[in-house]
């Protein structure tokens, strides 16, 4: 179960993980995007997607139920849901930020994957899947701060250290939930198109990420949900709750 999946990284990591032969479940405000309804037929019923705006919040709960039905979850090896969904807006400093902006923020980056894990580990504790895991899609933002972006940051900070917690409560015996906060590194997003067309007086680190772009620093969606899917069947980094994925695949900017 993939949130965010009709563009970005969570259309690469649906298509990563179907080429893998899993079965996936997108959650997006439009459903599938053109592209994957047009490819759906050859991955024989194994793509599905609801449209669902994340940031209405009372509604998740019955949303993850109503998913978990959809995959016969009973019969399913492992269970995988991934929060990747998330919005940078608003961009500018605190004193400047519109509230309607700074709520739905926080709605999407934080609230909604903190109720989608919820309800995951609520059914989850009631399926024989072997492997059950929660990734939450966070950020290098969430580590250090970005001046401008104080509402991204803050949400990013919450859900690693989410994780954190609700990784120490699951801890290791038979049936846990495993969990992971990983940051990706800077991917060539429509995010990313954000953040080239703000104002650096809104956003002072402007002029480097416009070189990053213009220096092709930015990986790809594709190579970057390769790396995340190899990640998460890899015994080391279940060891750990908060993870980078540059400290597999080696250094690049943050």
């Amino acid at each position: 179960m993939i949130t965010g999946s009709s563009r970005g990284l969570g259309a690469a990591l649906a298509a990563e993980l179907l080429q893998q032969g899993a079965c996936v479940v997108g959650i997006a405000r439009t459903g599938l995007s053109a592209e994957q309804s047009a490819a759906a037929a050859r991955y024989g019923g194994r793509l599905r997607a609801f449209a669902y705006d994340l940031t209405q919040t009372e509604g998740i709960d019955a949303l993850l139920g109503t998913l978990l039905q959809s995959v016969e979850a009973r019969t399913a090896a492992s269970l995988t849901l991934i929060n990747n969904a998330g919005r940078l807006a608003p961009i500018a400093p605190a004193g400047r930020m519109d509230p309607a902006e700074l709520q739905l923020s926080l709605q999407l980056n934080l609230l909604a994957p903190m109720l989608l894990t919820n309800a995951f580990l609520r059914h989850a504790a009631a399926l024989p899947a072997a492997r059950k895991q929660v990734v939450n899609v966070s950020s290098g933002a969430g580590r250090k701060p970005y001046p401008g972006w104080s509402a991204y940051c803050a949400a990013k900070a919450g859900l690693d250290h989410f994780t954190r917690v609700v990784a120490a409560e699951q801890g290791e015996g038979p049936g846990a939930t495993r969990l992971m906060s990983l940051a990706p590194g800077v991917v060539d997003t429509d995010m990313q198109a954000e953040i080239r067309a703000s104002s650096a007086d809104s956003f002072p680190q402007l002029e480097r990420f416009v070189r990053l772009f213009e220096d092709g620093q930015l990986q790809s969606p594709e190579a970057t949900a390769r790396h995340m899917v190899r990640l998460l069947r890899d015994p080391v980094a279940a060891q750990a709750a908060v993870l980078d994925l540059r400290d597999f695949i080696g250094p690049s900017a943050d």
